[in-house]
């Protein structure tokens, strides 16, 4: 276990430690911002106050969005028809070899 008094506390004051105990971080030597990467906010970002009421997409990103779901949906069913129509020609032959 570290000695804590050879180790001192972290700079962190949000962080509970345990007495005798202290967090590893790879990262304290290093002379780089890296809190500031991950610190990525939760609520949606809008340049103007007006782009938060309007939560709408445009109509580019909605023909896009459609155009994938209809070519999804599409593969989906002919895929699913072609397995169908795969298995009854299969079983066709099938029945063929045996009369």
């Amino acid at each position: 276990m570290a000695d804590p008094r050879i180790f001192g506390r972290s700079e962190d004051s949000d962080r509970r430690q345990e007495p005798g105990r202290r967090l590893y971080d790879p990262y304290k030597d290093l002379q780089i911002p890296y809190r500031a990467i991950y610190d990525i906010p939760t609520s949606p970002e809008f340049l103007f106050q007006e782009e938060s009421t309007a939560q709408r997409r445009s109509w580019g990103e909605n023909l896009t969005f459609y155009t994938g779901i209809g070519y999804l949906g599409g593969a989906a069913i002919g895929a699913s028809l072609g397995l169908y129509k795969g298995v009854k020609a299969a079983e066709a032959e099938i029945q063929q070899n045996y009369a």
